[in-house]
């Protein structure tokens, strides 16, 4: 679901089962041509489409980070974006979803999960999706 489809009606309704906020990162940095600004929204819809569609009743979708390359200060942004889901909007859970690899080395501590490309690019499979997510709510580390 997305963010935009709530009412103040519906969320208070709805709000006990939506626990799960995705908050999707471009990670542009402004330089990309027309083309390459397109290519990186492109995979960031795929990886959206991993995780909206199967778990569509129970997540809710935010606006996305465009601009902003992964590194310390991005990772700091999107760690109280992750931090604020959870205090003041009341989510339990933070999906960030990006439309690149994320680096070992640099973690948005605040997220309970981070999906994006593998490190070749690749999209990851919707069977491995599923399985992150529902490790994530049943409390359980993936390797």
């Amino acid at each position: 679901m997305k963010f935009s489809d709530l009412t103040p009606e519906q969320w208070a309704e709805l709000q006990p089962y939506l626990d799960t906020a995705i908050l999707p990162v471009t990670g542009l940095s402004g330089a990309e041509a027309p083309y390459q600004a397109t290519a990186a929204l492109e995979k960031l819809r795929d990886v959206l489409d991993l995780i909206e569609k199967p778990f569509k009743g129970r997540t809710v979708t935010y606006p996305a980070c465009h601009y902003g390359e992964w590194n310390k200060e991005t990772i700091r942004q999107v760690a109280g974006a992750c931090l604020n889901l959870k205090r003041s909007a009341g989510f339990k859970y933070v999906i960030v979803a990006a439309a690149f690899a994320e680096p070992a080395f640099m973690k948005a501590e605040e997220a309970d999960l981070f999906i994006g490309l593998d490190l070749s690019g690749a999209l990851p499979s919707s069977e491995a999706v599923s399985e992150s997510i529902r490790h994530l709510w049943l409390g359980q580390t993936t390797s």
